[in-house]
């Protein structure tokens, strides 16, 4: 029978700076914020960082007693429905401090500049804001209706950070919010966020600030990937928007199902991912491909192949394809892949 397969913290190397609420809420004590504020789930996709460390970000595991790469544990059968590959990345992410402006490829803009059949449209699910938030939590979404692609070039130019800022909607976020992001949408996540993101399996991140919040000068590859400047700026959407457009087109409402879950992300919102929410109550699945479940609160069971799990804060698991599995009293995210 096929089990679920528990997985361990795996953390990737950031131009940023965060982690420590991440790193209490998986159990793992009083640490300091670091460059690793993020925690790479059901991960088939390696890090692109400065310095290459080889299978950064690939998901570790505990698999038949020994802990492992989960690349290693999963067959094209785990995947399910012919699948022969994952096609989605889970992360949680702890922000100390603004990530920087930046954008990801569409699918056509990914197989164009990379040869690649994955963009990055992503998914911000809002957990909790940090104790010691100097200010409410906020994201950067979406060009102002005044913002053309030359304006924009010329405060790239400038490196004028606080144009640029001043060229996006900011809004406040609170625990609960669901937010997604279309390749090509510029953004930036603000400083005091911890979230769950869901996103296509892909680590490119095309970005506008030459030097780091804390001084450090990227690299032209940190910033455009070898396609050079003006390519970059191809990357972005330059379609205008007011609030009121972005709220409706990104910041999505729950659907309740029929058997007393939430939708958070469904296939009518975008064919890459979905998420599902679960809130106490018992509720059996099975599903003709692979899911991950993560909790976000401690308490509950979740039983799979005559196994029982008695869940905390943080857990994460990658269930495989027609593996029979239920959540018992369990506050979780089932993240899904992409529609077939």
């Amino acid at each position: 029978m096929k089990k679920a397969i528990k997985q361990l913290p795996t953390f990737a190397a950031r131009t940023y700076r965060g982690g420590k609420v991440m790193r209490a809420f998986l159990g793992l004590g009083e640490t300091e914020d670091d460059f690793y504020p993020e925690d790479w789930i059901s991960s088939f996709t390696e890090a692109k960082n400065k310095n290459y460390v080889p299978a950064e970000g690939l998901t570790r595991v505990l698999f038949e007693g020994k802990e492992a790469l989960l690349t290693d544990c999963v067959t094209a059968e785990d995947f399910g429905e012919g699948r022969d590959d994952s096609g989605v990345l889970i992360k949680f992410i702890d922000s100390a401090e603004r990530l920087g402006i930046q954008v990801h490829p569409t699918k056509a803009y990914a197989r164009e500049y990379f040869d690649s059949s994955y963009g990055k449209t992503e998914c911000w699910h809002i957990l909790a804001p940090r104790e010691d938030a100097a200010e409410p939590p906020c994201v950067y979404l979406g060009f102002k209706e005044n913002v053309t692609k030359e304006s924009w070039k010329e405060l790239f130019d400038k490196q004028d950070i606080e144009g640029m800022l001043g060229s996006l909607h900011r809004f406040e976020v609170a625990p609960g919010d669901t937010i997604l992001v279309c390749g090509g949408t510029p953004h930036a996540i603000g400083a005091e966020n911890f979230l769950l993101e869901i996103q296509e399996p892909s680590d490119y991140t095309m970005r506008v600030e030459k030097t780091t919040l804390a001084g450090e000068e990227l690299t032209p590859k940190q910033i455009h990937y070898g396609v050079g400047e003006e390519a970059m700026l191809d990357c972005f959407d330059y379609t205008p928007h007011t609030r009121e457009e972005i709220m409706k087109m990104f910041f999505l409402k729950p659907k309740k199902t029929t058997y007393g879950t939430e939708m958070l992300v469904d296939y009518n919102d975008t064919p890459c991912f979905a998420l599902e929410k679960t809130s106490g109550g018992t509720h059996s699945f099975e599903f003709p491909h692979f899911v991950t479940v993560v909790t976000t609160k401690a308490g509950g069971k979740l039983l799979c192949a005559g196994e029982e799990h008695v869940l905390r804060a943080g857990d994460k698991f990658f269930i495989p394809a027609k593996a029979a599995f239920t959540l018992e009293d369990a506050t979780a995210l089932i993240c899904y892949p992409p529609k077939k």
